[in-house]
């Protein structure tokens, strides 16, 4: 295996880590493989780990090169004092983290050759905030002004397939002050909005902006998604009404919701669990089914 980092902005804040499997499976005999872009959650404060490198390993073993990308987050540094404030990047906002995902996919692409990735099978996979991320570099990858930034070209920007893991679909929840919300509660939302937005206080028509379901559209690459009715960060309902719209869109869509289990599960068993609600049986199935369904690239039975 080779592993290979490299820097996607001039910042040095936007990077992605490369797994490659040796192309040689047999004397002589060299083998083009399928790739895997992978896009950590962390409610664009920060990255989770859990969700970056063990996913990586397990998809290696599937078969896949897979590369972590691991976008602008706002959190830069931990706060020097225990009740101190963390130093921040007040410039990394949505949608600098699309450019981030489409400069990932024009490096990717463009060593195609060089490393036996099969072009034509680059898939973007994510987890809650990496999950809006790809979801809306598949939403978003003919924005002239995002490609332009990127340096790329819509046919190199679009995924040939997307995987959204327990996706944040909308900022609502995440973004928005309860009643009843503690002053720390209502600290850490204003927190969290100034890290998607840029701003504490966003209008409606910016609020629409990064929901997912608003941007829905039929040339969407084929999807893949799972969830759970538990996840106490994320609602349910909103997944499944994106997954309406996609299948009312025509875009073809797999979509698993799991009774129970709580918010970022990873791959919900010992490889990625720091605690027992994070191991969860039978959402640790959804690996295997993915590259199930990842796999009907090979069948042809693709048709989009």
């Amino acid at each position: 295996m080779h592993y290979e980092k490299v820097f996607l902005s001039k910042d040095g804040a936007a990077r992605l880590d490369c797994y490659l499997l040796d192309p040689e499976v047999a004397t002589g005999v060299y083998k083009t493989r399928p790739a895997l872009l992978v896009a950590p959650g962390g409610a664009y404060l920060k990255l989770a780990h859990r969700e970056g490198e063990p996913v990586a390993a397990r998809f290696l073993g599937m078969g896949y090169d897979v590369f972590v990308l691991r976008y602008h987050v706002y959190v830069t540094a931990p706060p020097a004092e225990p009740d101190g404030m963390p130093q921040v990047d007040a410039s990394s906002h949505y949608p600098l983290q699309i450019v981030d995902a489409m400069r990932a996919m024009a490096y990717v692409r463009g060593h195609a050759d060089e490393w036996g990735v099969d072009a034509d099978r680059v898939y973007a996979l994510g987890f809650s905030a990496g999950a809006h991320v790809v979801g809306s570099l598949a939403e978003r990858f003919d924005d002239s002004e995002l490609l332009a930034q990127a340096g790329t070209t819509t046919e190199v920007a679009r995924p040939s397939g997307l995987v959204l893991c327990y996706p944040m679909v909308t900022a609502e929840k995440l973004c928005r002050v309860k009643s009843g919300d503690t002053p720390e509660q209502t600290k850490l939302v204003r927190f969290t909005t100034r890290a998607v937005f840029g701003k504490e206080d966003p209008s409606a028509e910016e609020y629409a902006r990064v929901d997912l379901r608003r941007h829905v559209r039929a040339d969407m690459p084929r999807t893949f998604v799972w969830q759970t009715s538990e996840d106490e960060v994320v609602a349910s309902y909103e997944t499944s009404e994106l997954v309406a719209l996609l299948q009312r869109a025509g875009v073809p869509v797999e979509y698993h919701l799991y009774e129970r289990g709580v918010h970022g599960l990873a791959l919900a068993d010992r490889s990625t669990a720091s605690r027992e609600e994070l191991l969860n049986d039978e959402a640790a199935t959804w690996a295997g089914l993915c590259a199930n369904w990842l796999a009907l690239d090979d069948k042809g039975d693709s048709t989009n």
